[in-house]
């Protein structure tokens, strides 16, 4: 209760400030709001045409991944969904569908072998132009900097930031071709810092920039490449599931076994499952469909937006800080996120 009483705080806060910012300059206001309206009216246009199109997704057992690979089916693309496990349940659904269009194949982001086997299978397969990679395949790993190993940074990495690397490397001449898409999906983590989840962060930062990066590279060549920053979708999503609870508690009894004992004594363990238990006890979006109807849009839209920021619920509040972190001064984010996560203080409870 006390988490939702701060969302509103913040929320009716942030309303105040824009209604004082209207109310103060309202001429400066009403110009920026009709610069705005003229430039959203020069990018409506049209949809491009699906057909004759192909797209590849990384991470479709579950998630984000799983539903729009399904989606774009339905929609008439060529879609070649990446599945870490071949005999997963999610791989299983996908192959059930019994889709001719749709394309079941081994793609784990942190295997070269894999992702050049899955160029050679897409080359020699694809009667359709590859016109759009998603990469959606993504890991969380919450620990502190000074209890999470190095190992676990490069693990985490490897899936969320190297992996789009492999993939996006691999892939691009077949996009430059057809002048189409890459769509990277990231977070709203990728444009704020918050206590516990460096490794996470840090990857998501790592793929905004090259994404940055790559846009600009790969404009000369007519190729756009697009941003999605879901918000908080946890309870729509497999990362609260029970075999991502039990990979995470893997990864923190390897971070407790590998710490030293100036650390065991100061953290104590009980401060390990506190962090395991918080990192997924908030309410998120139950449905998966604002995120796949962003990538759908970044597909398929003649003139996509740069950054889809997709906010799971009315009162997000990862989203809400996402779209003001970069204007505030570092003192006032570091109280909020202070405030929200309580991690300046803890109790050692061994």
């Amino acid at each position: 209760m006390a988490h939702f009483h701060t969302e509103f705080l913040l929320f009716i806060g942030y309303c105040l400030l824009n209604v004082y910012v209207l109310v103060t300059y309202w001429k400066w206001s009403l110009g920026l709001v009709l610069l705005y309206l003229g430039y959203r009216l020069t990018r409506m246009k049209s949809r491009l045409t699906i057909a004759g199109k192909a797209v590849l997704i990384t991470g479709c057992d579950t998630g984000f991944g799983h539903h729009i690979a399904k989606r774009l089916d339905d929609r008439g693309f060529t879609v070649y969904a990446g599945v870490l496990n071949e005999n997963s349940d999610g791989a299983e659904a996908l192959r059930s569908r019994k889709s001719q269009n749709l394309h079941v194949i081994k793609l784990d982001v942190t295997k070269e072998e894999d992702v050049n086997k899955s160029l050679e299978y897409v080359t020699n397969n694809n009667k359709a132009d590859l016109w759009a990679v998603v990469n959606n395949a993504g890991i969380n790993m919450p620990g502190d900097v000074e209890l999470a190993t190095v190992d676990q940074y490069k693990k985490c990495a490897e899936v969320n930031l190297y992996g789009p690397i492999r993939v996006i490397r691999a892939f691009l001449p077949l996009i430059r071709r057809s002048k189409g898409r890459i769509v990277n999906v990231s977070s709203v983590r990728g444009r704020f810092s918050w206590p516990s989840d460096s490794m996470y962060h840090v990857t998501k930062h790592g793929l905004e920039t090259l994404s940055d990066s790559l846009r600009m590279e790969m404009k000369k060549f007519g190729v756009k490449v697009v941003i999605v920053e879901p918000g908080n979708f946890v309870d729509a999503t497999a990362i609260s599931g029970r075999e991502m609870m039990k990979r995470i508690q893997r990864e923190v009894d390897f971070m407790w076994d590998h710490a030293s004992e100036d650390v065991k004594e100061t953290y104590g363990r009980h401060y390990l499952h506190r962090k395991l238990k918080c990192s997924f006890e908030n309410d998120g979006k139950l449905s998966m469909s604002p995120v796949s109807d962003a990538i759908e849009d970044a597909i398929i839209a003649e003139n996509p937006n740069i950054r889809y920021l997709v906010p799971g619920y009315f009162l997000d509040i990862y989203a809400m800080i996402a779209r003001v972190y970069c204007f505030l001064p570092s003192w006032l984010t570091d109280i909020i996120v202070d405030r929200l996560t309580g991690y300046s203080s803890f109790p050692n409870q061994n």
